[in-house]
């Protein structure tokens, strides 16, 4: 009973030394349970040995609930080491006071403490799985006083032993060396706390004798430690980068378990701005605007002149300097006006305003002569006509019905004549004007209207004309009037003398 004390105070500093050891990295098994022996089962040679465990008279000696000596709990400590997920190495201590069945040996302390090597199955699919079945094999040194057993003897099972060994001894042994074959089963509840299952044949191969051998069966509480997280980020220390700071998860290595303070998915630790979000193209800062355009320099082709982002970041250029820019000037390389889309004013618009200017004109009745009145809208209309660089226009001349068709013409061919001498009086370019006579051709309004009504046909037209054309008309469509010579008058005859 003193030798068992011992054992179980043995056990307890084992597991208090144990759990005050866990500050490592790398995952730790703690395991306190029971365990029972079955000596009956083990009997015969060793070839038989499976014969009379699952087999033999009794049909299994080894599911015989009375063939197991059970110790109580607290009798089993388990201490084990992941190596990678296939392998464990183990240390595993049983202590009680345990009886040989075999021969009817009463109880006796037992001690049994050595190391093992499981292999894992679970790593063939997930070591995290909750199923963790095992193989183990392992060598032990057990203390089971056979001192007080002799023989010859006969065990249970009706097989004599002349002797305790094959050296012939009489007595047998209280120090053994053992062999432990087996295979258990973890079953996790949680990622630290489970229950453990485990069997094994355990003999003693240097006894050169079966009477130590028994089969050991074992339940333990088991929990896991090791896995630290010091910054308490919920990622293990093993698999931490940065495991003294507080991080986020990352499938890269390199970063997993470090903090990215800004957010941006740059890690602190390659993060050349960590309190601002930037792009990991720009090491994490984000790209400047140095003109405050709102196209970010690395989009911006004038960096440091503000531009719109439809062209790239840079002003609209206005090649004409005509205060239109290129991007809505129809004509960006000549100077215009924002009315005509940038481009300079058509010859039609100085047509049309030059027609508008010479609206309503004077001429003497039935004459082609202008009135004084008209001299203002003249000067107007040549002004006009001036500014045009050098455009080239026809004027026309038009009459209302009244009267003949052939006076009619005559008439506006005439004025139109007229207007255009004004004009060129007042400075405009003898080859910029050309005219024309209508008579009544165009005319609207019947010639029984009104005086008042009729005034509407009764106009000059400014036309703007192409260079071509303008070089194909003539000067003018008046009949050239050509003047007949002076007849010489017939010398007197002389008289003849």
């Amino acid at each position: 009973m003193k030798n068992l004390k011992l054992g179980i105070s043995a056990l307890a500093l084992t597991v208090a030394s144990t759990v005050f050891a866990q500050t490592t990295t790398n995952p730790w098994l703690i395991g306190i349970g029971a365990h029972a022996e079955n000596h009956i089962a083990a009997g015969g040679k060793a070839g038989d040995v499976l014969s009379t465990a699952f087999g033999g008279k009794s049909q299994g000696d080894l599911y015989r609930i009375g063939n197991f000596s059970i110790t109580p709990p607290l009798s089993k400590l388990t201490v084990a080491r992941n190596i990678n997920k296939f392998l464990v190495i183990d240390w595993q201590t049983t202590v009680g006071n345990v009886d040989n069945k075999r021969f009817n040996y009463g109880k006796e302390f037992f001690l049994m403490t050595g190391l093992g090597l499981q292999f894992k199955v679970n790593g063939l699919w997930s070591e995290d799985s909750w199923f963790d079945p095992y193989v183990r094999v392992g060598g032990n040194y057990l203390r089971h006083d056979y001192t007080g057993l002799t023989f010859p003897r006969t065990d249970v099972n009706g097989m004599v032993n002349a002797n305790y060994d094959e050296d012939g001894n009489k007595t047998g042994k209280a120090d053994h060396f053992t062999l432990s074959t087996g295979i258990g089963s973890n079953f996790w509840f949680t990622k630290n706390f489970g229950v453990g299952v485990q069997g094994d044949y355990v003999s003693t191969p240097t006894d050169k004798s079966t009477v130590s051998n028994f089969w050991q069966a074992s339940a333990s509480l088991l929990f896991r430690f090791g896995n630290t997280d010091r910054d308490k980020d919920g990622i293990l220390d093993k698999d931490d980068a940065c495991p003294d700071t507080p991080g986020i998860a990352s499938t890269n290595p390199e970063f997993n378990g470090c903090p990215d303070t800004d957010g941006d998915g740059v890690f602190d630790k390659v993060d050349k701005c960590i309190d601002v979000a930037g792009p990991a193209e720009n090491d994490g800062c984000p790209w400047p605007d140095t003109d405050g355009d709102g196209v970010l320099d690395k989009d911006d082709a004038c960096p440091t002149v503000a531009g719109p982002v439809e062209n790239k970041g840079c002003p609209w250029p206005d090649t004409d300097g005509d205060g239109i820019l290129d991007k809505d000037d129809a004509c960006p390389t000549v100077p215009g006006l924002p009315e005509y889309n940038g481009c300079p004013k058509p010859q039609s618009a100085y047509a049309d305003d030059a027609t508008g200017a010479l609206k309503g004109i004077f001429f003497n009745f039935n004459k082609a002569t202008l009135r004084p009145e008209s001299s203002d809208k003249l000067d107007q209309a040549a002004s006009i006509v001036k500014s045009s660089n050098g455009g080239t226009f026809l004027v026309t001349g038009e009459t209302d019905k009244k009267g003949s068709d052939a006076y009619n013409l005559k008439l506006s061919r005439e004025r139109a004549a007229s207007v255009v001498a004004a004009l060129e009086a007042r400075g405009v370019a003898t080859s910029q004007l050309k005219s024309k006579g209508f008579g009544e051709a165009n005319a609207m309004v019947a010639e029984t209207a009104s005086d008042a009504e009729r005034m509407a046909d009764r106009k000059v037209v400014v036309t703007a004309v192409d260079q071509a054309a303008f070089d194909a008309m003539d000067k003018s469509d008046m009949p050239v009037v050509v003047k007949k010579a002076p007849m010489k008058k017939k010398a007197p005859m002389k008289k003849r003398k």
